[in-house]
């Protein structure tokens, strides 16, 4: 399996999509990784099946999946089902049992202040996720001290409206921005 930093390489940016049209519109963009984040068990299958049929590789944030518990059992369904290519998370057991099941994992960890800061980099350490994200990402302070403490590739989103924002997460040591402001899709230089 490819690292998330090699599928993030060429193309830093990753649409967030939680309408159908920004999935619509992710789907047609030249991004190569997208994060589902909303769905719901009605309809999360065809969500991926989407993704998956234009070659870009399919991320489902499970915490958001309306109508399935948030339990491993609802994991092993979902992999079942329609098999995405990763899921993102914020609890430490679906990053267990989606590392056994094949999956990219992705640790979802909201940082407010230095207490929850210590505490991601030990839970990163102890699960070994493929990528944590960190909200919010408009922090590049944030993202070199995590970076300098641990090896797992960062993500960064949320609060983020503007390309200088996402060309500094990225100088900061991020591998990827997660945004669902459509503008700033487009390749940043």
């Amino acid at each position: 399996m490819e690292s998330i930093s090699n599928l993030l390489s060429k193309s830093p940016i990753i649409p967030a999509c939680r309408s159908d049209k920004q999935l619509e519109d992710a789907l047609c963009s030249e991004v190569n990784v997208i994060f589902l984040l909303e769905s719901n068990i009605s309809n999360f299958k065809e969500k991926i099946e989407a993704i998956k049929a234009v070659n870009k590789y399919a991320f489902v944030h499970f915490d958001l999946i309306n109508g399935l518990s948030q339990d491993n059992s609802a994991l092993e369904y979902l992999v079942d089902q329609c098999h995405p290519h990763g899921i993102i998370t914020t609890r430490k057991n679906l990053i267990m049992t989606g590392k056994k099941l094949g999956l990219y994992t992705i640790q979802r960890m909201f940082l407010i202040d230095t207490t929850s800061i210590t505490s991601a980099i030990s839970m990163a350490k102890n699960t070994k996720p493929d990528a944590i994200e960190i909200l919010p990402g408009i922090a590049p302070k944030v993202i070199r001290a995590i970076k300098n403490k641990i090896e797992t590739p960062i993500i960064t989103g949320g609060l983020i409206t503007n390309s200088v924002e996402i060309v500094n997460a990225l100088k900061a040591g991020a591998v990827g921005v997660s945004v669902s402001r459509q503008s700033l899709w487009s390749s940043v230089e």
